[in-house]
Protein backbone atom coordinates (compact mmCIF):
# COMPACT_ATOMS: atom_id res chain seq x y z
CA UNK A 1 0.00 0.00 0.00
CA UNK A 2 1.32 3.27 -0.41
CA UNK A 3 2.64 5.82 2.01
CA UNK A 4 0.35 8.39 3.22
CA UNK A 5 1.58 11.99 2.13
CA UNK A 6 1.46 15.21 0.73
CA UNK A 7 0.66 15.15 -3.75
CA UNK A 8 -1.58 13.78 -6.24
CA UNK A 9 -3.92 10.73 -5.53
CA UNK A 10 -2.10 7.08 -7.03
CA UNK A 11 -4.00 6.97 -10.54
CA UNK A 12 -4.33 3.42 -9.95
CA UNK A 13 -6.68 4.23 -7.07
CA UNK A 14 -9.21 5.29 -9.46
CA UNK A 15 -9.85 1.60 -10.57
CA UNK A 16 -9.67 -0.22 -7.88
CA UNK A 17 -12.83 -2.09 -6.24
CA UNK A 18 -14.31 -0.83 -2.69
CA UNK A 19 -14.04 -4.45 -1.47
CA UNK A 20 -9.86 -4.19 -1.02
CA UNK A 21 -10.14 -2.93 2.13
CA UNK A 22 -6.72 -2.64 2.53
CA UNK A 23 -6.97 0.69 1.69
CA UNK A 24 -8.93 2.30 4.38
CA UNK A 25 -7.32 -0.01 7.15
CA UNK A 26 -4.57 1.65 5.94
CA UNK A 27 -5.51 5.13 6.06
CA UNK A 28 -7.07 4.56 9.42
CA UNK A 29 -3.87 2.62 11.00
CA UNK A 30 -2.00 5.28 9.33
CA UNK A 31 -3.99 8.01 10.80
CA UNK A 32 -3.90 6.81 14.57
CA UNK A 33 -3.02 9.26 17.31
CA UNK A 34 -0.54 8.25 20.16
CA UNK A 35 1.94 10.32 22.18
CA UNK A 36 4.49 9.45 19.70
CA UNK A 37 2.84 10.75 16.68
CA UNK A 38 2.24 13.95 18.31
CA UNK A 39 5.43 14.75 19.79
CA UNK A 40 7.59 13.98 16.80
CA UNK A 41 4.89 15.91 14.60
CA UNK A 42 6.45 18.60 12.80
CA UNK A 43 3.36 19.95 11.28
CA UNK A 44 2.00 23.79 12.41
CA UNK A 45 -0.53 25.80 11.94
CA UNK A 46 0.73 28.72 9.29
CA UNK A 47 -2.13 31.26 10.24
CA UNK A 48 -1.42 33.70 7.04
CA UNK A 49 -2.83 30.84 5.17
CA UNK A 50 -5.63 30.28 7.08
CA UNK A 51 -8.92 28.95 4.98
CA UNK A 52 -11.69 31.42 4.52
CA UNK A 53 -14.91 30.34 6.66
CA UNK A 54 -16.88 29.81 3.27
CA UNK A 55 -17.24 29.21 0.33
CA UNK A 56 -18.02 32.10 -2.26
CA UNK A 57 -19.05 31.71 -6.01
CA UNK A 58 -18.97 34.54 -8.34
CA UNK A 59 -21.07 35.10 -11.41
CA UNK A 60 -24.10 32.64 -10.20
CA UNK A 61 -27.73 34.26 -9.87
CA UNK A 62 -28.79 33.89 -6.26
CA UNK A 63 -32.13 34.02 -4.83
CA UNK A 64 -32.56 35.30 -1.19
CA UNK A 65 -33.78 33.44 1.43
CA UNK A 66 -36.60 34.77 3.79
CA UNK A 67 -35.89 36.54 6.74
CA UNK A 68 -39.18 35.39 8.14
CA UNK A 69 -38.93 31.63 8.01
CA UNK A 70 -40.44 29.10 10.88
CA UNK A 71 -38.72 29.13 14.26
CA UNK A 72 -38.91 25.17 15.04
CA UNK A 73 -40.85 25.11 18.31
CA UNK A 74 -41.28 21.16 18.35
CA UNK A 75 -40.19 19.66 21.71
CA UNK A 76 -36.30 18.31 21.02
CA UNK A 77 -35.86 15.30 22.88
CA UNK A 78 -38.49 13.36 20.53
CA UNK A 79 -37.19 15.01 17.25
CA UNK A 80 -33.70 14.46 18.59
CA UNK A 81 -34.43 10.91 18.72
CA UNK A 82 -36.12 11.11 14.99
CA UNK A 83 -39.48 10.24 15.94
CA UNK A 84 -42.09 12.33 13.77
CA UNK A 85 -43.87 15.00 15.66
CA UNK A 86 -46.99 15.54 13.44
CA UNK A 87 -49.30 13.52 11.89
CA UNK A 88 -49.92 15.24 8.91
CA UNK A 89 -46.52 16.25 7.50
CA UNK A 90 -45.48 20.51 6.66
CA UNK A 91 -45.43 20.99 2.78
CA UNK A 92 -41.99 21.95 1.72
CA UNK A 93 -41.85 25.39 0.49
CA UNK A 94 -39.10 27.83 -0.14
CA UNK A 95 -39.74 28.84 3.90
CA UNK A 96 -39.47 25.63 5.12
CA UNK A 97 -36.23 24.95 3.02
CA UNK A 98 -34.69 27.72 4.93
CA UNK A 99 -35.51 26.96 8.41
CA UNK A 100 -33.87 23.40 7.33
CA UNK A 101 -30.76 25.04 5.91
CA UNK A 102 -30.65 27.41 8.69
CA UNK A 103 -31.17 25.38 12.34
CA UNK A 104 -28.68 22.63 10.23
CA UNK A 105 -25.81 25.09 8.78
CA UNK A 106 -27.05 28.43 9.62
CA UNK A 107 -25.11 31.40 11.62
CA UNK A 108 -25.72 31.62 14.94
CA UNK A 109 -23.00 33.80 16.93
CA UNK A 110 -20.26 36.93 15.05
CA UNK A 111 -17.26 37.72 17.38
CA UNK A 112 -14.09 39.58 16.47
CA UNK A 113 -11.02 37.89 17.15
CA UNK A 114 -7.31 38.85 16.98
CA UNK A 115 -9.43 41.82 14.40
CA UNK A 116 -11.10 39.46 12.31
CA UNK A 117 -14.75 38.68 12.18
CA UNK A 118 -15.80 34.84 13.23
CA UNK A 119 -18.92 33.36 13.15
CA UNK A 120 -20.28 30.20 14.67
CA UNK A 121 -22.88 27.69 13.05
CA UNK A 122 -26.07 25.88 14.20
CA UNK A 123 -23.85 22.44 14.30
CA UNK A 124 -20.28 22.04 15.37
CA UNK A 125 -17.68 21.57 13.70
CA UNK A 126 -13.79 20.08 14.29
CA UNK A 127 -11.55 23.23 15.05
CA UNK A 128 -14.59 25.91 13.81
CA UNK A 129 -13.58 25.45 10.32
CA UNK A 130 -16.78 23.92 8.79
CA UNK A 131 -15.64 22.39 6.13
CA UNK A 132 -19.00 21.34 5.22
CA UNK A 133 -20.92 22.93 2.77
CA UNK A 134 -24.88 22.25 1.43
CA UNK A 135 -26.26 21.93 -1.85
CA UNK A 136 -30.16 21.25 -2.92
CA UNK A 137 -31.26 19.41 -5.57
CA UNK A 138 -35.12 21.30 -5.84
CA UNK A 139 -37.68 19.97 -7.90
CA UNK A 140 -41.05 20.70 -6.11
CA UNK A 141 -40.13 23.28 -3.79
CA UNK A 142 -42.88 25.63 -3.59
CA UNK A 143 -41.78 29.07 -4.34
CA UNK A 144 -38.14 28.55 -5.54
CA UNK A 145 -37.24 27.29 -9.17
CA UNK A 146 -36.29 24.13 -10.19
CA UNK A 147 -32.93 23.57 -10.07
CA UNK A 148 -29.29 22.89 -7.77
CA UNK A 149 -28.06 25.46 -5.37
CA UNK A 150 -25.67 26.10 -3.22
CA UNK A 151 -26.44 27.27 0.81
CA UNK A 152 -24.50 30.78 1.32
CA UNK A 153 -25.27 30.79 5.12
CA UNK A 154 -23.41 34.97 5.15
CA UNK A 155 -25.01 35.91 2.32
CA UNK A 156 -28.10 34.09 3.65
CA UNK A 157 -28.75 32.75 -0.12
CA UNK A 158 -29.04 29.94 -3.00
CA UNK A 159 -26.98 30.27 -5.39
CA UNK A 160 -28.11 28.74 -9.04
CA UNK A 161 -25.58 25.76 -10.22
CA UNK A 162 -28.09 24.30 -12.65
CA UNK A 163 -30.96 25.58 -14.12
CA UNK A 164 -34.32 22.57 -14.40
CA UNK A 165 -35.42 19.46 -12.15
CA UNK A 166 -32.77 16.96 -11.59
CA UNK A 167 -34.23 14.64 -8.95
CA UNK A 168 -34.94 11.70 -11.43
CA UNK A 169 -31.31 12.20 -12.94
CA UNK A 170 -29.93 12.19 -9.42
CA UNK A 171 -32.20 8.70 -8.53
CA UNK A 172 -30.70 6.91 -11.25
CA UNK A 173 -27.01 7.01 -9.45
CA UNK A 174 -28.45 6.84 -6.41
CA UNK A 175 -32.01 5.70 -4.56
CA UNK A 176 -35.08 5.74 -6.80
CA UNK A 177 -37.22 6.76 -3.76
CA UNK A 178 -35.10 10.70 -4.76
CA UNK A 179 -36.93 11.11 -7.49
CA UNK A 180 -40.28 11.34 -5.02
CA UNK A 181 -38.82 13.58 -2.42
CA UNK A 182 -40.02 17.73 -3.79
CA UNK A 183 -35.68 18.27 -2.69
CA UNK A 184 -32.48 16.53 -1.75
CA UNK A 185 -29.83 17.92 0.40
CA UNK A 186 -26.55 17.11 -0.49
CA UNK A 187 -23.65 17.33 1.89
CA UNK A 188 -19.94 17.93 0.62
CA UNK A 189 -16.63 18.88 1.94
CA UNK A 190 -14.23 21.15 0.95
CA UNK A 191 -11.16 18.62 1.78
CA UNK A 192 -8.39 21.72 2.52
CA UNK A 193 -10.41 23.82 5.18
CA UNK A 194 -9.88 20.97 8.09
CA UNK A 195 -6.44 19.92 6.30
CA UNK A 196 -5.07 23.04 7.51
CA UNK A 197 -5.21 21.72 10.08
CA UNK A 198 -5.28 18.20 11.18
CA UNK A 199 -3.85 17.12 7.69
CA UNK A 200 -4.12 13.30 6.61
CA UNK A 201 -6.21 12.66 9.49
CA UNK A 202 -8.62 15.65 8.61
CA UNK A 203 -10.33 12.80 6.03
CA UNK A 204 -12.32 11.52 9.66
CA UNK A 205 -13.55 15.05 9.80
CA UNK A 206 -15.17 15.20 6.62
CA UNK A 207 -17.91 12.44 8.56
CA UNK A 208 -17.89 13.52 12.32
CA UNK A 209 -18.49 17.36 10.94
CA UNK A 210 -20.90 16.31 8.70
CA UNK A 211 -22.90 14.04 11.12
CA UNK A 212 -23.30 16.87 13.44
CA UNK A 213 -25.13 18.77 10.71
CA UNK A 214 -27.07 15.66 9.39
CA UNK A 215 -28.31 15.05 13.09
CA UNK A 216 -29.96 18.88 13.71
CA UNK A 217 -31.21 17.73 10.14
CA UNK A 218 -32.90 14.72 11.18
CA UNK A 219 -34.19 16.95 14.67
CA UNK A 220 -35.83 19.27 12.05
CA UNK A 221 -37.45 16.90 9.72
CA UNK A 222 -38.96 14.88 12.09
CA UNK A 223 -40.47 17.84 14.11
CA UNK A 224 -41.99 19.02 10.84
CA UNK A 225 -43.09 15.24 10.00
CA UNK A 226 -41.08 14.41 7.43
CA UNK A 227 -37.97 12.10 8.55
CA UNK A 228 -35.69 12.52 6.88
CA UNK A 229 -33.23 9.68 5.66
CA UNK A 230 -29.24 9.64 5.11
CA UNK A 231 -28.39 8.36 1.73
CA UNK A 232 -24.73 6.84 1.20
CA UNK A 233 -24.99 4.54 -1.74
CA UNK A 234 -24.63 6.71 -4.50
CA UNK A 235 -22.29 6.91 -7.75
CA UNK A 236 -19.72 9.39 -6.57
CA UNK A 237 -18.44 10.94 -9.93
CA UNK A 238 -21.81 12.02 -11.63
CA UNK A 239 -22.89 12.96 -7.98
CA UNK A 240 -19.67 15.12 -8.08
CA UNK A 241 -20.04 16.57 -11.53
CA UNK A 242 -24.26 17.29 -10.88
CA UNK A 243 -23.00 19.65 -7.63
CA UNK A 244 -20.09 20.87 -10.15
CA UNK A 245 -17.28 20.08 -7.54
CA UNK A 246 -13.54 20.87 -8.24
CA UNK A 247 -12.00 17.08 -8.52
CA UNK A 248 -9.96 15.95 -5.54
CA UNK A 249 -10.62 19.28 -3.32
CA UNK A 250 -14.45 18.84 -2.57
CA UNK A 251 -16.29 15.57 -2.43
CA UNK A 252 -20.56 14.16 -1.44
CA UNK A 253 -20.36 12.78 1.35
CA UNK A 254 -24.24 11.81 1.81
CA UNK A 255 -27.51 12.80 0.56
CA UNK A 256 -31.02 14.00 2.60
CA UNK A 257 -33.98 13.67 0.56
CA UNK A 258 -36.41 16.11 2.57
CA UNK A 259 -39.92 17.26 2.90
CA UNK A 260 -43.17 14.83 2.24
CA UNK A 261 -42.76 11.83 -0.73
CA UNK A 262 -45.18 12.83 -4.04
CA UNK A 263 -45.56 10.87 -7.17
CA UNK A 264 -42.62 9.98 -9.13
CA UNK A 265 -42.88 12.46 -12.40
CA UNK A 266 -43.91 10.44 -15.20
CA UNK A 267 -41.95 10.66 -18.88
CA UNK A 268 -38.82 12.11 -17.67
CA UNK A 269 -36.14 11.56 -19.91
CA UNK A 270 -33.25 11.40 -18.49
CA UNK A 271 -30.39 13.86 -19.21
CA UNK A 272 -27.12 13.91 -19.95
CA UNK A 273 -24.86 15.68 -16.79
CA UNK A 274 -22.17 17.39 -18.61
CA UNK A 275 -19.29 18.60 -15.87
CA UNK A 276 -19.27 22.00 -15.25
CA UNK A 277 -16.92 24.50 -13.34
CA UNK A 278 -18.49 27.29 -11.58
CA UNK A 279 -15.92 30.32 -10.59
CA UNK A 280 -14.96 30.13 -6.94
CA UNK A 281 -13.01 32.56 -4.91
CA UNK A 282 -9.87 30.61 -3.38
CA UNK A 283 -9.56 29.39 0.04
CA UNK A 284 -6.19 30.14 0.93
CA UNK A 285 -3.12 32.14 -1.17
CA UNK A 286 -2.17 28.09 -0.75
CA UNK A 287 -3.17 24.70 -0.57
CA UNK A 288 -1.80 21.56 0.54
CA UNK A 289 -2.74 18.31 -0.88
CA UNK A 290 -2.68 14.99 0.71
CA UNK A 291 -2.84 12.19 -1.46
CA UNK A 292 -3.58 9.59 1.25
CA UNK A 293 -7.38 11.52 1.95
CA UNK A 294 -8.27 10.98 -1.61
CA UNK A 295 -6.42 7.32 -2.14
CA UNK A 296 -8.63 6.60 0.92
CA UNK A 297 -11.57 8.13 -0.65
CA UNK A 298 -11.51 6.88 -4.02
CA UNK A 299 -11.15 2.98 -2.77
CA UNK A 300 -14.72 3.64 -1.66
CA UNK A 301 -16.21 4.80 -5.10
CA UNK A 302 -19.61 3.33 -6.45
CA UNK A 303 -18.61 3.53 -10.22
CA UNK A 304 -22.40 2.55 -10.85
CA UNK A 305 -26.35 2.24 -10.35
CA UNK A 306 -25.35 -2.21 -9.95
CA UNK A 307 -22.63 -1.87 -7.59
CA UNK A 308 -25.26 0.95 -5.36
CA UNK A 309 -28.00 -1.44 -5.32
CA UNK A 310 -25.59 -4.46 -4.23
CA UNK A 311 -24.15 -2.50 -1.24
CA UNK A 312 -27.44 -1.05 -0.01
CA UNK A 313 -28.92 -4.73 0.21
CA UNK A 314 -25.47 -6.41 2.70
CA UNK A 315 -26.49 -7.17 5.87
CA UNK A 316 -24.26 -6.61 8.19
CA UNK A 317 -24.76 -9.52 11.47
CA UNK A 318 -24.50 -6.78 14.28
CA UNK A 319 -25.69 -9.34 17.24
CA UNK A 320 -23.19 -10.65 19.69
CA UNK A 321 -23.40 -13.81 20.92
CA UNK A 322 -21.01 -13.75 23.72
CA UNK A 323 -23.11 -13.82 27.69
CA UNK A 324 -21.82 -10.62 29.23
CA UNK A 325 -19.83 -11.77 32.60
CA UNK A 326 -20.16 -8.18 34.14
CA UNK A 327 -22.55 -6.64 36.33
CA UNK A 328 -26.14 -5.07 34.80
CA UNK A 329 -27.22 -1.96 35.66
CA UNK A 330 -30.49 -0.75 34.28
CA UNK A 331 -31.27 2.56 33.35
CA UNK A 332 -33.56 5.18 34.83
CA UNK A 333 -37.00 5.77 32.38
CA UNK A 334 -36.61 8.12 30.02
CA UNK A 335 -37.32 11.96 31.03
CA UNK A 336 -40.38 13.62 30.22
CA UNK A 337 -41.30 16.75 27.96
CA UNK A 338 -42.17 18.62 31.20
CA UNK A 339 -38.92 17.81 32.17
CA UNK A 340 -37.28 20.52 30.03
CA UNK A 341 -39.05 23.60 28.83
CA UNK A 342 -36.84 24.53 25.44
CA UNK A 343 -38.17 24.40 21.86
CA UNK A 344 -35.88 22.68 19.70
CA UNK A 345 -34.96 26.04 17.86
CA UNK A 346 -33.86 27.19 21.23
CA UNK A 347 -31.45 24.58 21.76
CA UNK A 348 -29.91 25.21 18.93
CA UNK A 349 -29.39 28.29 19.23
CA UNK A 350 -28.22 27.35 22.52
CA UNK A 351 -25.87 24.79 21.46
CA UNK A 352 -21.89 25.32 21.75
CA UNK A 353 -19.26 23.70 22.58
CA UNK A 354 -18.53 23.69 26.16
CA UNK A 355 -14.98 25.57 26.92
CA UNK A 356 -14.88 24.52 30.98
CA UNK A 357 -17.05 21.91 33.07
CA UNK A 358 -17.59 22.70 36.95
CA UNK A 359 -17.17 18.89 37.79
CA UNK A 360 -20.60 18.63 39.19
CA UNK A 361 -22.29 15.90 39.00
CA UNK A 362 -25.44 15.31 36.67
CA UNK A 363 -28.49 13.18 37.26
CA UNK A 364 -28.69 9.95 36.33
CA UNK A 365 -32.19 10.34 34.82
CA UNK A 366 -30.10 12.89 32.54
CA UNK A 367 -27.76 10.83 31.06
CA UNK A 368 -29.68 7.59 30.73
CA UNK A 369 -32.46 9.97 28.55
CA UNK A 370 -29.28 11.13 26.28
CA UNK A 371 -28.05 7.80 25.43
CA UNK A 372 -31.71 6.47 24.88
CA UNK A 373 -32.44 9.61 22.29
CA UNK A 374 -28.89 9.66 20.76
CA UNK A 375 -28.19 6.01 19.95
CA UNK A 376 -31.92 5.34 18.81
CA UNK A 377 -32.24 4.37 14.76
CA UNK A 378 -31.10 6.40 12.32
CA UNK A 379 -32.73 6.19 8.98
CA UNK A 380 -30.84 5.72 6.13
CA UNK A 381 -30.29 3.63 3.20
CA UNK A 382 -28.04 0.86 4.36
CA UNK A 383 -28.37 -2.17 6.99
CA UNK A 384 -32.27 -2.71 8.66
CA UNK A 385 -34.23 -0.33 10.76
CA UNK A 386 -32.39 -0.92 14.52
CA UNK A 387 -29.18 -2.13 13.44
CA UNK A 388 -26.30 0.53 14.47
CA UNK A 389 -22.47 0.22 13.43
CA UNK A 390 -21.93 3.02 16.43
CA UNK A 391 -21.17 1.04 20.30
CA UNK A 392 -21.27 3.51 22.89
CA UNK A 393 -18.40 3.16 25.57
CA UNK A 394 -18.42 5.77 28.49
CA UNK A 395 -16.21 7.31 31.83
CA UNK A 396 -18.65 8.93 34.54
CA UNK A 397 -17.07 10.59 36.35
CA UNK A 398 -20.03 12.68 38.15
CA UNK A 399 -22.97 10.77 38.29
CA UNK A 400 -25.65 10.73 40.85
CA UNK A 401 -26.69 6.95 41.95
CA UNK A 402 -23.65 5.96 39.37
CA UNK A 403 -21.09 4.57 40.63
CA UNK A 404 -17.68 6.46 39.31
CA UNK A 405 -16.22 4.13 36.89
CA UNK A 406 -16.44 2.63 33.10
CA UNK A 407 -19.22 1.54 30.91
CA UNK A 408 -20.71 -0.24 28.12
CA UNK A 409 -24.33 0.92 27.28
CA UNK A 410 -26.04 -2.14 25.54
CA UNK A 411 -28.85 -0.38 23.61
CA UNK A 412 -30.93 -2.99 23.05
CA UNK A 413 -31.72 -3.58 26.92
CA UNK A 414 -31.40 -0.25 28.07
CA UNK A 415 -29.10 -0.97 30.54
CA UNK A 416 -25.59 -0.63 30.98
CA UNK A 417 -22.56 -3.29 31.61
CA UNK A 418 -19.93 -1.67 34.62
CA UNK A 419 -16.53 -2.58 33.16
CA UNK A 420 -14.51 -0.73 35.90
CA UNK A 421 -15.46 0.84 39.34
CA UNK A 422 -13.19 3.57 40.31
CA UNK A 423 -11.90 7.30 40.03
CA UNK A 424 -11.06 7.59 36.51
CA UNK A 425 -10.65 11.67 35.66
CA UNK A 426 -7.16 11.57 34.81
CA UNK A 427 -7.75 8.91 32.68
CA UNK A 428 -10.51 10.49 30.91
CA UNK A 429 -8.42 13.51 30.70
CA UNK A 430 -5.01 11.29 29.43
CA UNK A 431 -7.42 9.56 26.50
CA UNK A 432 -8.59 13.18 24.66
CA UNK A 433 -4.75 13.90 24.33
CA UNK A 434 -3.82 15.46 28.15
CA UNK A 435 -6.91 18.02 27.93
CA UNK A 436 -7.51 18.72 31.24
CA UNK A 437 -11.60 19.63 29.93
CA UNK A 438 -12.41 15.76 29.48
CA UNK A 439 -11.37 15.05 33.43
CA UNK A 440 -13.68 17.92 34.60
CA UNK A 441 -16.53 16.38 32.44
CA UNK A 442 -19.10 14.12 34.57
CA UNK A 443 -19.48 12.20 31.58
CA UNK A 444 -16.93 11.14 28.31
CA UNK A 445 -18.22 9.21 25.76
CA UNK A 446 -15.81 6.68 23.25
CA UNK A 447 -18.06 6.18 20.22
CA UNK A 448 -16.89 2.39 18.70
CA UNK A 449 -17.31 -0.12 16.02
CA UNK A 450 -16.32 -3.36 14.56
CA UNK A 451 -14.17 -1.72 12.10
CA UNK A 452 -12.98 -4.85 10.35
CA UNK A 453 -16.33 -6.18 10.29
CA UNK A 454 -18.13 -3.03 9.16
CA UNK A 455 -15.43 -2.87 6.61
CA UNK A 456 -15.61 -6.59 4.99
CA UNK A 457 -19.30 -6.02 4.87
CA UNK A 458 -19.67 -2.45 3.24
CA UNK A 459 -16.12 -2.24 1.91
CA UNK A 460 -13.94 0.72 2.10
CA UNK A 461 -17.44 2.63 2.03
CA UNK A 462 -18.18 1.24 5.49
CA UNK A 463 -15.55 3.75 6.97
CA UNK A 464 -17.44 6.30 5.80
CA UNK A 465 -20.56 5.08 6.85
CA UNK A 466 -19.04 3.91 10.67
CA UNK A 467 -17.24 7.98 10.89
CA UNK A 468 -20.95 9.28 9.35
CA UNK A 469 -22.59 7.40 11.98
CA UNK A 470 -20.57 8.07 14.90
CA UNK A 471 -21.06 12.09 13.97
CA UNK A 472 -24.76 11.93 13.94
CA UNK A 473 -24.74 10.28 17.42
CA UNK A 474 -21.96 12.65 18.57
CA UNK A 475 -24.63 15.57 17.13
CA UNK A 476 -27.96 13.95 19.24
CA UNK A 477 -25.50 13.96 22.38
CA UNK A 478 -24.82 17.89 21.84
CA UNK A 479 -28.47 18.74 21.32
CA UNK A 480 -29.74 16.30 23.97
CA UNK A 481 -27.08 17.95 26.27
CA UNK A 482 -28.15 21.33 26.03
CA UNK A 483 -31.94 20.34 25.84
CA UNK A 484 -31.21 19.25 29.27
CA UNK A 485 -29.46 22.34 30.22
CA UNK A 486 -26.06 20.78 29.91
CA UNK A 487 -23.17 21.30 28.16
CA UNK A 488 -21.00 19.08 25.40
CA UNK A 489 -17.75 18.99 23.81
CA UNK A 490 -15.89 16.78 20.87
CA UNK A 491 -13.02 15.45 21.20
CA UNK A 492 -10.12 13.44 19.25
CA UNK A 493 -8.14 10.89 21.04
CA UNK A 494 -5.28 8.44 21.14
CA UNK A 495 -7.21 5.69 18.68
CA UNK A 496 -5.42 2.26 20.58
CA UNK A 497 -5.03 3.93 24.30
CA UNK A 498 -9.15 4.35 24.16
CA UNK A 499 -9.78 0.14 22.67
CA UNK A 500 -6.43 -1.08 25.18
CA UNK A 501 -8.89 0.91 28.13
CA UNK A 502 -11.80 -0.76 27.52
CA UNK A 503 -10.47 -4.18 26.51
CA UNK A 504 -11.28 -7.19 26.80
CA UNK A 505 -14.72 -5.49 26.26
CA UNK A 506 -13.43 -3.55 23.37
CA UNK A 507 -11.28 -6.09 21.93
CA UNK A 508 -11.10 -5.56 18.31
CA UNK A 509 -13.05 -2.29 18.14
CA UNK A 510 -11.92 1.04 17.11
CA UNK A 511 -12.60 4.03 18.31
CA UNK A 512 -14.30 7.12 16.27
CA UNK A 513 -15.11 9.72 18.52
CA UNK A 514 -15.25 11.10 21.76
CA UNK A 515 -17.53 13.85 22.90
CA UNK A 516 -17.49 14.99 26.99
CA UNK A 517 -20.77 15.72 28.85
CA UNK A 518 -21.38 18.15 31.61
CA UNK A 519 -22.15 21.35 33.68
CA UNK A 520 -20.84 24.30 32.29
CA UNK A 521 -18.56 26.38 34.40
CA UNK A 522 -19.98 29.24 32.96
CA UNK A 523 -23.47 30.95 31.43
CA UNK A 524 -22.84 31.07 27.63
CA UNK A 525 -24.71 33.19 25.74
CA UNK A 526 -27.30 31.63 23.35
CA UNK A 527 -26.95 32.70 19.55
CA UNK A 528 -29.79 33.93 17.40
CA UNK A 529 -30.60 33.78 14.59
CA UNK A 530 -28.69 36.39 12.86
CA UNK A 531 -30.01 36.80 9.33
CA UNK A 532 -32.86 38.61 11.10
CA UNK A 533 -30.51 40.98 12.76
CA UNK A 534 -28.93 42.59 9.33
Amino acid sequence: MPVLKSGKASASVRSSSNHDIAYALNYHESTKHSEISLRTSGHYLDWTNKPSQFKVYEDLTSVSLPKNFPRQQAEPLMAISGRSLRTEPTNLGLAELTELFYFSAGLTRKYRFGGELHYMRAASATGALYPIELYVVAGDVTGLEAGVYHFDPLGFQISRIRKGDYRAELAAISNDSIAMAPAIIAFTSLAWKNAWKYEVRSYRHWFWDGGVIAANLIALSASMGSPARIVQGFVDQPVNELLGLQDEKEATICLSPVGPEGKRAEDHSLRRIDPILPKVQPLSEEETEYAGIWEAHRASFLPNKEEVDKWTKVRLDTSDSQRTTYPIIPLPPLMTAAANTRKLGEVILQRGSTRRFDRSPIAFSQLSTILRTSTGPIPRDYLLEGENLVETYFIANAVEGLAPGSYFYESKLNSLEELKRGELRQMSAYLCLGQPLFGDASVVFFLMTRLREVLGALGNRGYRTAQLESGIVAGKIYLSAYALGLGASGSTFYDDAVTEFFSPHAKEKSTMIAVGLGVPAYKARAGRILPQFT
